[in-house]
């Protein structure tokens, strides 16, 4: 007997949840694209974008360049109104290009031989040698010092980094003169270097002083070569960008 023919089977009703589950990933995937853009920190946004790109192939997140790929650890992105990052400073990359240019700085004569710079954990470090910049137990800056420090100021000056600087003395007390302590000694030198970085055009609200007396010495105080090398002012541009000024 010929077989009766058979119902039409009936499609499956739930493939849409296919399609609705990509549509919440792509949109996952978007709005902490965006959420990330709105925080701005380089070392997490690299990493997000890395993971999207791996995910959904190259060409995904291109902001242009630079961008947050560009950017590095510690470095302040500025954004656009198109959400394009246009500018990456500050960094690593800039802080040693600032070095660079201080090293080739024409300073007045003599002074070239007072100043070192290096690069630390903490950011860029520029010292300042006391003997050519202070006379014994003084605070005033000589006049050939201050446009050193104002010629280091004009490298510094467009970063946006926050600029603290660190006076330092060595063991030996105070004999005599206005200031009764290391303490004081040091403060005022690094305030003093302070006022000569703002007339070199960085900002007043990117500059601190701090005095540590002989408190954090470069190397033992036993020996005159050492009581030498630790009075000194520090100017350290640190790696965080500065907060923002008084209004």
């Amino acid at each position: 007997m010929a077989r009766r023919p058979g119902r039409d089977t009936p499609g499956n009703r739930e493939r849409w949840l296919i399609s609705y589950a990509d549509f919440i990933t792509l949109l996952f995937a978007f709005f902490t694209t965006l959420y990330a853009i709105s925080v701005v920190d380089a070392v997490k946004a690299q990493k997000l974008v890395h993971s999207i790109r791996e995910s959904f192939g190259e060409g995904v997140l291109e902001f242009g360049r630079p961008s947050l790929l560009d950017a590095e650890p510690g470095s302040v992105v500025q954004l656009g109104e198109d959400g394009r990052a246009l500018v990456t400073k500050g960094g690593a990359a800039a802080l040693a290009h600032a070095a660079s240019r201080i090293d080739k700085l024409s300073l007045p004569k003599g002074m070239g031989e007072g100043i070192t710079v290096r690069q630390t954990e903490r950011g860029l470090v520029i010292t300042l040698v006391d003997a050519l910049f202070f006379e014994t137990g003084g605070t005033r800056l000589p006049d050939a010092g201050r446009q050193a420090i104002q010629q280091i100021a004009s490298v510094l000056r467009d970063l946006p980094n926050h600029i603290r600087v660190e006076g330092h003395t060595d063991n030996r007390p105070i004999a005599g003169g206005s200031l009764s302590t290391n303490w004081h000694l040091s403060a005022v030198r690094a305030v003093e270097v302070v006022i000569g970085l703002e007339g070199g055009g960085i900002s007043r609200h990117q500059l601190s002083a701090s005095g540590f007396g002989d408190q954090r010495p470069l190397v033992s105080n036993r020996t005159e070569e050492g009581q030498r090398l630790n009075r000194r002012v520090d100017i350290v541009v640190l790696r965080a960008q500065a907060p923002p000024g008084a209004q």
